[in-house]
């Protein structure tokens, strides 16, 4: 019986790759190499296979390794770019991309790569000389359209990046990415009945499928008399933002269950939103403990309500409120009253990625530290809170109450007895505006759809104010800014 040839192994290798077999795969390619050690091909589609095995190292390693061996084949490129940036290796991965272009010039997705990298690290000149070298390649390529538009987007031209949103839905109208594009700039820009619309597209994005449930969802039909179960979605900033609807559904003649983590299940059942409020953590598949009619995530609540900028302020506000007992109970903790009293938070969860530009830091803060008459409390959680050593709290007077703040009701019932919050972009400027305690919010450029293009008040929170940065990066000046406004309060001015 004749031996198959290296060829047709590797022909069947493939094909193998294809279906889905990476067993058989592998026990071919090893075949290959047992012929022939130095095959660069079979060396390349091992780390193929490595790579769909979630083994971007050896990944690394194999295709390498055939490059060493066939350092002209582009594709042999492409593919390490992208194990190298699954690894974090932007710059290698970038040289690899870079190589790729020069061996074949005509792959656009390389171009598109390459963009991604350098939008990555902010060049997004050079990033959108990529996306325009794809697009004249392949002017049918969605994903650059969606980047270039995100690019756009992010230096605050909407009208551009909305132009770019719409030429990838030209090349696939099914793409949720380029709908929640669109609907980032036009809530962003106040177009929120067209704007919640787009929204509801992110339950097209993977892993973000809506909630499974026996009855159909809410269609803004008249509720009166039904069951309504609501549902928080999202981060909990999302959630403590969006719950002021709640109580609209009970005006209707709804009755609302509402359900949330159970980091927030004390703070919205005190704060008496719905007529029951149970909790639920991520990882619990369990029915809710209650019959229900209908049921709705709870960000769907805006379209079916038709809220606009126009009908948005509606005196609501404070619409969270802490029970009494743990009011008094951090009255007496913080004792008698001297001064002004400052809250500081400054990050977000560092895992998520869009904490990179919302975050500044403990030191970016400091100057806010030094003023007469001012005692700073930090409210920050999590790792950031580390910033805040037992020398900082001694040399700048700042007072930490994190390990205090079990859940957000113990936290709101904190900022009860607060003047003001200074917080980047977190879930604790929601809380503070919902509680209706005086906010003032620290912006990067990018900010998200929520506090519009520009202004400093948000429709959202009639006591907050907004300092934005005028470029990237630059916490100084907004905290200049917000020293500057702090040094400006006299008695009887307002804080909001």
């Amino acid at each position: 019986m004749n031996h198959p040839t290296i060829p047709t192994l590797i022909d069947q290798a493939i094909s193998a790759h294809q279906r889905c077999d990476p067993a058989r795969m592998t026990a071919l390619l090893k075949e290959v190499l047992a012929l022939d050690p130095e095959n660069a091909d079979a060396l390349y589609l091992l780390g193929m296979n490595a790579s769909r095995l979630n083994r971007p190292d050896l990944a690394v390693n194999l295709i390498s390794k055939a490059i060493a061996l066939k350092p002209n084949n582009p594709y042999y490129h492409f593919n390490l770019a992208a194990c190298l940036t699954t690894l974090g290796q932007t710059a290698a991965a970038a040289a690899n991309l870079r190589q790729t272009i020069a061996l074949k010039p005509d792959l656009a997705e390389a171009h598109v790569n390459l963009g991604n990298l350098l939008q990555g690290n902010r060049d997004h000149e050079a990033a959108l000389a990529c996306y325009r070298q794809a697009l004249g390649i392949n002017p049918a390529l969605t994903v650059a359209h969606y980047n270039w538009g995100v690019i756009l987007q992010e230096s605050g031209d909407h009208a551009g990046a909305l132009e770019r949103f719409d030429a990838a839905l030209r090349c696939d109208p099914e793409s949720a990415t380029a709908h929640l594009g669109r609907a980032a700039s036009l809530l962003k820009t106040g177009r929120m009945t067209e704007g919640w619309e787009e929204y509801a597209w992110r339950f097209r994005l993977p892993n973000h499928a809506p909630r499974l449930c026996p009855v159909p969802r809410w269609d803004g039909s008249d509720p009166a008399g039904l069951r309504i179960y609501l549902y928080t979605e999202q981060g909990f900033g999302d959630a403590l933002m969006f719950a002021r609807f709640a109580p609209r559904l009970k005006a209707l003649g709804a009755t609302v269950l509402l359900e949330c983590r159970p980091e927030l299940h004390r703070l919205l059942a005190a704060s008496a939103l719905a007529d029951q409020v149970s909790a639920r953590s991520l990882d619990d598949g369990a029915p809710p403990p209650f019959d229900y009619d209908r049921h709705l995530p709870l960000l769907c609540l805006p379209r079916l309500l038709g809220i606009t900028l126009e009908n948005l302020p509606d005196h609501s506000v404070p619409y969270l409120t802490p029970p009494a007992a743990r009011i008094q109970a951090w009255a007496a903790r913080l004792g008698p009253k001297t001064g002004l009293r400052i809250g500081l938070s400054w990050s977000g969860n560092p895992e998520a990625v869009v904490n990179r530009d919302r975050a500044c830091t403990l030191q970016d803060l400091l100057p806010l530290t030094t003023l007469p008459g001012v005692t700073c409390y930090s409210l920050q959680k999590g790792t950031p809170a580390a910033q805040l050593t037992a020398e900082w709290q001694q040399r700048h007077a700042i007072l930490p109450l994190a390990d205090a703040l079990d859940d957000f009701t113990e936290t709101a019932a904190a900022l009860c007895q607060l003047d003001l919050l200074i917080s980047t972009d977190t879930a604790i400027v929601h809380l503070a505006g919902g509680l209706g305690v005086p906010v003032w919010t620290l912006l990067h450029t990018a900010c998200e759809w929520r506090w519009l293009e520009s202004g400093h008040t948000s429709p959202w929170y009639p006591a907050m104010r907004l300092f934005r940065q005028p470029v990237l990066g630059d916490w100084s000046s907004v905290v200049e800014q917000v020293r500057a406004s702090l040094d400006e309060l006299r008695p009887g001015h307002s804080l909001a």
